[in-house]
């Protein structure tokens, strides 16, 4: 427990304190937690081991965590629900005031076989859980890798204050795979306004293409990246941007970085302060720039147009469940 400074584990410590509270029912998840911290510099406010479960249990820590100021979101990993009832009724209380996110494992047959032998674990019907978690208003991460990446980039997003998406991409694969990425996720694609669609298509070549995504093409220069994104940040009818990076010459990686920085950031100092994720995709230099984003808030990830998209989804989840923004 970081604010406490309290490190009682046989794993290697960590103390980078933020708002992030996780809980895993295995040693080995939990080292896989810490490992993931560190190498993403996540910050968290606790870490806990469950194992079998003997006397504390997943409602015990919501219960805490709910009170506790120092937490944002709350993240577990379990094999089992020893009260469903009691868990359901605390997680539909906490999910309105802090996101929750599950990994539930043993979903299938093979995986509740496997978690009998784990932890006595008794996995019982996923149709059930998912519904439980879905009426509790719990997150539920489908890998374990979900799970990191939701308690790294929910915290970071602020809340949408709508369901309008749009795409913003030098790159028109990228966004054929974002807008798959976004219908998977339970995202609104924006229908573009004819106004819209024209006030884009004055920074983008004619070969392009606005509607929703936005292709300004690969082959333009940093500027048309800037006005494009300040524009959808300007426009009060879009409540999210997706970013789709393509590597160039023209526009090197560290230079999209900065710029996209730079074009948030004046919005930010304007009280314009929208949800924005991207996906960068091209040589390793990407890596980097993905980082600089993530430094500044905005979920950024290389070599991937799945996560960046899942990430806002799952925002966009608890945003619903919380009744903070009506379903789409």
């Amino acid at each position: 427990y970081t604010p406490k400074n309290l490190c009682a584990t046989f794993c290697t410590a960590y103390d980078v304190k933020g708002g992030a509270a996780l809980s895993s029912q295995s040693g080995g998840i939990g080292m896989a937690i810490i490992g993931f911290s560190r190498s993403t510099k996540m910050g968290v406010s606790a870490i806990v081991g469950l194992g079998n479960k003997s006397d504390i249990d997943e409602d015990d820590l919501l219960t805490f965590f709910e009170q506790d100021d120092n937490t944002q979101i709350i993240c577990q990993h379990m094999e089992d629900l020893k009260d469903g009832r009691a868990f359901a009724e605390v997680a539909r209380r906490v999910s309105k005031k802090k996101p929750v996110v599950v990994l539930k494992a043993g979903r299938t047959s093979m995986g509740a076989r496997a978690a009998s032998s784990h932890t006595g674990a008794l996995a019982g019907n996923d149709k059930i859980y998912d519904d439980v978690f879905r009426q509790a208003g719990v997150i539920r991460a489908r890998t374990l890798r979900d799970l990191l990446d939701f308690a790294r980039g929910i915290p970071v997003l602020p809340t949408p204050k709508g369901n309008n998406v749009v795409i913003i991409t030098g790159a028109g694969g990228s966004g054929v795979l974002l807008s798959d990425a976004c219908v998977d996720n339970g995202l609104t694609l924006m229908a573009m306004p004819p106004d819209l669609d024209a006030a884009f298509r004055k920074f983008i070549p004619p070969f392009g293409a606005a509607g929703n995504p936005v292709d300004i093409t690969g082959g333009e220069p940093p500027t048309t990246y800037q006005n494009t994104v300040r524009l959808g940040l300007e426009d009060p009818r879009i409540h999210s941007l997706i970013l789709g990076y393509w590597h160039t010459i023209i526009t090197p990686p560290m230079v999209f970085a900065r710029l996209m920085v730079e074009v948030v950031e004046a919005m930010r100092a304007k009280g314009i302060d929208k949800p924005v994720v991207a996906s960068l995709a091209g040589d390793v230099e990407v890596e980097e720039a993905a980082e600089y984003l993530y430094q500044h808030r905005i979920p950024a990830y290389a070599y991937s147009t799945e996560i960046p998209v899942a990430v806002l989804g799952a925002k966009y989840r608890w945003a619903r469940g919380a009744g903070l923004i009506p379903p789409p």
